[in-house]
């Protein structure tokens, strides 16, 4: 393991514990001031053709900037992991009732092949352990949005986080690693 790779290991380890440790009432809290700030926002407001992630666990939760897009006659998009790679399969109200996903890999809940594949996203929502004030960010450590951003026209990345995963000191970065271009905390917006 490359000495990027283990200090990204150590920042994943100790920021997944420490937001694991929040209540299920403080995510609940926010989350829903996050999501407000993204709503709210200019980006939000102009784009047409969402990518949201569903979130698991202790992640910030993304339901309600998925339900203000589809009342907006937005175009949403969940994502699907199949193999290496992520694709953005549109959502359709039919589609966002829970038996119409499926558990896909890693046990996330990902629309099935059957819908169609979004391959432009005016804002794409993306989920992080930790982030930094230049735009980086840790993942889980697969790379998949990475790679989907680096191939794949996104106009706008805006990272969903607390504002305790928002650390002072640059993250360590490999060169496959790709910025995001804001953050919503439950404190505002933040763009690098």
């Amino acid at each position: 393991m490359s000495s990027v790779a283990a200090e990204k290991e150590k920042i994943r380890k100790t920021m997944l514990k420490r937001r694991d440790m929040i209540s299920s009432t403080e995510v609940s809290e926010k989350s829903r001031l996050i999501q407000l700030n993204v709503m709210n926002s200019r980006h939000f407001l102009i784009s047409e053709t969402l990518g949201v992630y569903l979130p698991i666990g202790s992640e910030v939760r993304t339901e309600e900037i998925i339900r203000r897009a589809l009342e907006s006659a937005k175009k949403v998009a969940l994502p699907r992991i199949e193999s290496d790679k992520m694709t953005f399969i549109q959502l359709n109200d039919r589609l966002l009732q829970e038996n119409n996903l499926v558990v896909g890999k890693f046990g996330l809940k990902e629309p099935s092949k059957q819908g169609t594949e979004i391959t432009e996203i005016d804002l794409l929502v993306v989920p992080g352990i930790a982030f930094d004030n230049e735009g980086s960010r840790i993942g889980y450590g697969r790379g998949y949005f990475d790679r989907y951003m680096a191939d794949t026209k996104v106009s706008f990345s805006l990272g969903l986080g607390y504002r305790f995963q928002l650390l002072s000191n640059p993250l360590p970065q490999s060169r496959l690693d790709q910025r995001i271009n804001g953050l919503s905390t439950e404190t505002g917006i933040l763009y690098f």
